[in-house]
């Protein structure tokens, strides 16, 4: 649990720091805020789903944690008004979505043709599993097994096309 926090963390940190250096203007507001908001993920990191974008919880929290400072505090010094705030929280997830269908687009140019086929049959097609053991004459088991392992390779190969950009 806690390497998961961290790698994912460290993965996003500095796309995080961009974010809320691009919200708050004065330095050592900007550290409070990641400080807190990095405190805050860490304790809500168990109601986290692991099947959604990291960086966009972790921006999203950044966001809620800023308009409430800035609410709190009229003097925080932001550099946008909250409609503002939430076009460029809109602008990260967009740039961030960008990269990983580029990133997966790449990663599945470089799969086998049949491993890109059986993916296709399943997420293209919207093929359950059991049509497509029966079209490509395999157990259902085997299509399953298959899958979660081409799943798991493309999910590591984003990840590092991305960390390598």
């Amino acid at each position: 649990m806690h390497e998961e926090f961290l790698e994912n963390f460290l993965e996003h940190q500095r796309d995080l720091r961009a974010f809320i250096g691009s919200l708050v203007r004065e330095p050592a507001a900007r550290e409070d805020v990641f400080q807190e908001v990095a405190l805050i993920l860490w304790r809500e990191w168990e109601r986290f789903d692991r099947t959604k974008s990291f960086g966009a919880w972790a921006r999203g929290i950044a966001a809620n944690k800023i308009l409430h400072r800035q609410r709190a505090d009229r003097r925080f010094p932001v550099a946008f008004e909250p409609e503002t705030m939430e076009r460029i929280l809109e602008a990260f997830d967009s740039v961030e979505h960008d990269f990983q269908v580029q990133a997966l687009r790449h990663c599945m140019d470089e799969l086998p043709a049949p491993s890109r086929e059986l993916l296709e049959l399943r997420y293209q097609d919207d093929l359950r599993c059991e049509a497509i053991a029966e079209q490509t004459e395999r157990s259902v088991d085997a299509v399953y097994q298959t899958l979660s392992r081409l799943r798991r390779l493309l999910r590591d190969c984003v990840k590092r096309t991305i960390a390598e950009a």
